[in-house]
């Protein structure tokens, strides 16, 4: 238990250092380098129990476990019925502890550094100028925790009251809620939880891709506008067209019959969680149909992983000005979006990223090349690992039968950057490499 006492001890210790303030201003460009760091370093001191009370046999590959959960990816080399529950609760507290940590630096330190964009970040919990962001991030992290610990409980109270054995029932309401993934069992959920608690789970999945903040508006206010702003927000009607569209495709594939369960797999799926409920759905849908909209994400103030929605509908908003310009080239024809007009420079960032992320994936899928996976496998992984799905991998059934459990350490090794790269935003980890950063 002393490698649990470790790692907790040094996990609180940081979030007092965080809570007593720092007295002088720091630049934007501390506060990346604080978010990479974070990023990088924090799964290390987690991955103490996965290494002295799990059966992972080496530091990498307790690093790798760590990294997964932590980054909610859900890219396990563990199979869950051979681990203790103590050890089956840490992982899904690292994932709840992952998630809050996600969403904590989109609200503070991406909205920060992002201030002249698009507003993709922006939130009403940012209120913060320029210059105090270390200090805010104890008070916005712990509404946050409160927000996602709140919809937890509700989960696992609703999920016990439908069946589904208590243990069961924490583990998946906490790697629910922050689309983690990792389960307390193997195999499909039908197995062991009954259809309504895996209803509810689905709908706690769906509630972790969401716009924290639109969800915090309503637990602040509980009026209906803000209910209704849940489900209307340009996002979370994004959110719910894939899943219907995912739905659709998948009964070309699988029938009528399967309708309730695709819907389940598709709710875990475009929340970026990844659960399978039943062993044969979206297993039918073509891999290239799955690994984009596990790239696509859900919403950008949430748990879940891929470019985010928001950025993808600014893109085609923004395409679709440019083509109407060209059928108009005499008319001054702005971007508007959310009753607002944005100047085309604020488009720059977005396309930056989408270049970035872009380059990162192909980046993965040739390394994980070099590292000895053929083509086919190392394009899912490479998209599982960077979109920060994990389960992508066995839904995409390759050929060789490829496993994260059979991954080499150089394979975990490209696995777990590309991980952390799709959770530090791709562009604040290669502002690193820029000597202009260093300048600063």
């Amino acid at each position: 238990m002393a490698a649990f006492g470790v790692s907790v001890g040094v996990f609180g210790l940081l979030l007092v250092m965080l809570s007593t303030g720092f007295d002088r201003r720091e630049s934007k460009s501390e506060a990346i380098l604080f978010f990479v760091l974070f990023w990088i370093l924090m799964p290390a001191i987690l991955s103490l129990p996965f290494r002295y009370l799990g059966p992972s046999p080496s530091f990498l590959a307790a690093y790798f476990e760590s990294v997964s959960a932590f980054t909610t990816t859900g890219a396990s080399r563990l199979n869950p019925d051979e681990l203790s529950p103590v050890l089956l609760f840490w992982r899904s507290l690292v994932q709840w502890i992952g998630g809050v940590s996600v969403a904590t630096f989109a609200v503070v330190i991406l909205a920060a550094v992002n201030q002249t964009g698009t507003g993709v970040h922006k939130s009403m919990l940012y209120t913060v100028q320029d210059g105090k962001l270390f200090n805010r991030l104890s008070g916005i992290g712990g509404l946050v925790a409160g927000v996602y610990m709140l919809l937890a409980l509700i989960g696992f109270i609703l999920m016990t009251l439908g069946g589904a054995p208590a243990f069961d029932a924490l583990c998946l309401s906490l790697s629910g809620v922050s689309t983690g993934g990792l389960t307390p069992r193997a195999g499909p959920l039908q197995l062991y939880i009954p259809p309504f608690a895996a209803t509810v789970l689905g709908i706690l999945c769906i509630l972790g891709a969401m716009n924290v903040a639109v969800i915090w508006d309503y637990l602040r206010l509980r009026k209906l506008a803000h209910a209704l702003r849940m489900v209307f927000n340009v996002e979370h009607r994004a959110l719910l067209v894939i899943l219907a569209i995912l739905v659709l495709i998948g009964l070309m594939f699988s029938g009528l019959a399967s309708l309730g369960d695709l819907i389940l797999d598709s709710a875990f799926f475009v929340s970026s969680a990844g659960f399978q409920y039943q062993v044969i759905s979206l297993d039918l849908i073509p891999p290239v149909i799955l690994i984009t909209f596990a790239l696509t994400g859900g919403s950008a103030l949430s748990t879940a992983g891929g470019v985010k929605l928001i950025r993808i509908l600014l893109l085609f908003k923004h395409l679709g000005t440019e083509l109407s310009r060209l059928s108009h080239p005499s008319r001054v024809i702005p971007v508007t979006f959310r009753s607002r007009i944005i100047p085309d420079s604020a488009f720059l960032s977005i396309w930056m990223y989408f270049f970035a992320y872009t380059l990162a994936f192909g980046v993965g899928i040739a390394a994980f090349g070099v590292v000895g996976l053929p083509l086919d496998d190392a394009i899912a992984s490479s998209a599982a690992s960077l979109s920060n799905v994990g389960p992508l991998l066995g839904l995409t059934l390759p050929e060789s039968g490829l496993t994260y459990a059979q991954f080499t350490n150089g394979q975990m090794s490209v696995g777990l950057v590309l991980m952390l790269l799709g959770r530090i935003e791709v562009l604040a980890a290669l502002a690193l490499i820029l000597p202009n950063f260093w300048r600063q």
